[in-house]
């Protein structure tokens, strides 16, 4: 699989290196706030332009039903689902200047590149329902996908025998639509080409959730496992000392792994004051 890059600081090069784990945070505390329900608002907007089904079909009432229940899906994962759902972003953009601004304040940055394969097996072992995600930023690519998910969803409902099997379709609906929310990003976000490692739990051990300082409040997040074999090569960033930053770099990866570690490359990316 191809390689992926996570940025981070210094702070977050010596955690994930010392402690073996990586910080998956809860979605409802990304640095936009919004994220998670836009996809939601999306899902809302095309229920209320939707043409539904002519007043002659005999399933008129039974769509109203279904129509009704997905609203309530709505609800549901506004108010409770996002507490168990928590992402590790990671980019095919190995080097990016918005990237660096964005997450390595001070020119103390360092861009970890992973067989990212190798983590997602490992991370399943822990957490089964886990995925790898490419971020959707096209808006008409977000709505078709929707559209799909509410086509399928529909025609199952339609079909069910029971009112049993008709709650398994609406329960297959709120997960498909919780993983879709997860991972669909703003269009001005689009050049991060952000990928995302979603974990999602049915329920969280007290002891499994951590919290983290924020800017202005506390981060929820849990650890996942990470081998330091999973790491290909280390990009540092835009920085005045740059000899001394790969010489450091290559100093601590030796003390903590007991061998040296030869994949340190610097940013292109000129530094600027």
């Amino acid at each position: 699989m191809d390689k992926f890059g996570h940025y981070t600081s210094q702070i977050g090069l010596l955690g994930i290196v010392r402690n073996n784990c990586l910080w998956a945070t809860n979605i409802g505390f990304l640095n936009d706030e919004q994220e998670f329900f836009h996809a939601l608002e999306l899902i809302r907007g095309i229920i209320s332009n939707a043409p539904g089904i002519p007043e002659s079909d005999q399933n008129q009432n039974l769509y109203k039903k279904f129509i009704g229940n997905i609203e309530n899906c709505l609800i549901k994962l506004e108010t409770h689902t996002s507490e168990s759902i928590f992402t590790f972003s990671v980019s095919k953009e190995l080097d990016l200047l918005s990237q660096w601004r964005g997450y390595c304040p001070d020119n103390n940055g360092y861009c970890l590149v992973f067989n990212i394969g190798k983590i997602l097996e490992c991370i399943k072992e822990e957490y089964p329902d886990s995925y790898l995600k490419q971020c959707v930023y096209d808006k008409e690519l977000k709505e078709q996908s929707i559209k799909s998910l509410l086509n399928d969803s529909w025609f199952g409902y339609r079909d069910s025998e029971s009112d049993e099997e008709r709650k398994s379709m609406l329960d297959s609906f709120l997960n498909e639509i919780t993983l879709l929310a997860s991972y669909f990003k703003h269009p001005s976000f689009s050049e991060e080409n952000e990928w995302r490692l979603i974990v999602k739990l049915d329920y969280a051990a007290d002891e499994e959730i951590k919290f983290r300082e924020g800017k202005s409040y506390l981060i929820p997040y849990i650890e996942l496992p990470f081998d330091f074999s999973f790491l290909s090569s280390i990009v540092i960033g835009p920085t005045s000392n740059k000899d001394l930053a790969k010489k450091a770099c290559a100093l601590f990866l030796e003390k903590e792994e007991g061998h040296p570690f030869t994949g340190i490359n610097h940013s292109e990316i000129p530094y600027r004051t």
